[in-house]
């Protein structure tokens, strides 16, 4: 049991190289991604409502008491499994900058709902590679909860310092793009279509001024009423324009063609 819980804290799941994976989602994603966990622990009545999933790995049964003591969660809903950690997040392959990737560089998101559901985000956005500079550990339950399982698709990087990132990634030819509260360009203005990286700060004191100072700046234009948007929701949108801008040249160019075939 204490092994167990002691997954709940980043030394834990450093030491076991393995993280915990609360909820039957999260379990489902395992499924889907063909992620063999290495041990189920859940209630009899889990068990018996979900024997597709019981047939993955070694279980064991455990009473919903015994559950709740093994989970972060007040009201776990009857499973709790075990996970080798995906990455050692130092190094990802190289980038193709032909295929215009796209990457999200977090500078110290401490919150994990935050960071959580900026993963969820970007994997929808399809972000290729998503770089960390400090903040929330991405293997915390809270997190893998907030990202319905989406950080264990995407290719996670984890760097002592971002600014040595950044310098990588414009000396390798993507633009640097700073999400700030106000004076950049509005978002829509950016052609996405480039190779880029988008950078986001951390949510009380923003990005650290050398990041500021190698990048472009961008922002989501609001009302006056709110000093700043959550740094989640303004992700959302800018990563997303990408798509949209894709959207848009393909069905332009369509709606070209036809126009110069004429009736």
């Amino acid at each position: 049991m204490a092994k167990l819980r002691s997954l709940h804290q980043a030394k834990g799941r450093k030491e076991q190289n393995l993280i915990l994976l609360e909820g039957t989602h999260l379990l489902q994603e395992c499924e889907r991604l063909r992620l063999e966990p290495q041990l189920i622990c859940s209630t009899d009545i889990w068990a018996q409502r979900h024997q597709y999933l019981m047939k993955l790995t070694p279980r064991q049964i455990v009473s919903p008491e015994v559950l709740c003591a093994m989970a972060s969660t007040e009201n776990p809903d009857g499973v709790v499994s075990l996970l080798a950690m995906p990455s050692d997040l130092t190094s990802l392959p190289q980038l193709d900058l032909a295929a215009k990737p796209l990457l999200l560089a977090l500078d110290r998101v401490q919150d994990p709902g935050n960071l959580g559901t900026l993963l969820r985000t970007s994997l929808a956005a399809g972000v290729d590679q998503v770089w960390l500079g400090g903040g929330a550990d991405p293997w915390q339950p809270k997190v893998l909860r907030a990202s319905a399982g989406a950080v264990l698709q995407l290719q996670l990087r984890r760097w002592p310092s971002l600014v040595a990132g950044i310098t990588t990634a414009k000396q390798s030819g993507l633009q640097v793009l700073a999400a700030v509260q106000r004076g950049g360009r509005p978002y829509w203005e950016v052609d996405w279509q480039l190779p880029s990286v988008l950078l986001l700060g951390n949510e009380g004191a923003g990005l650290e001024a050398e990041l500021i100072d190698e990048a472009q700046l961008v922002t989501v234009p609001h009302g006056q009423e709110v000093e700043s948007l959550n740094v989640a929701v303004a992700a959302g949108l800018m990563l997303m324009e990408r798509n949209r801008q894709t959207h848009r040249a393909i069905h332009g160019r369509g709606e070209s063609l036809i126009a110069e075939m004429g009736p």
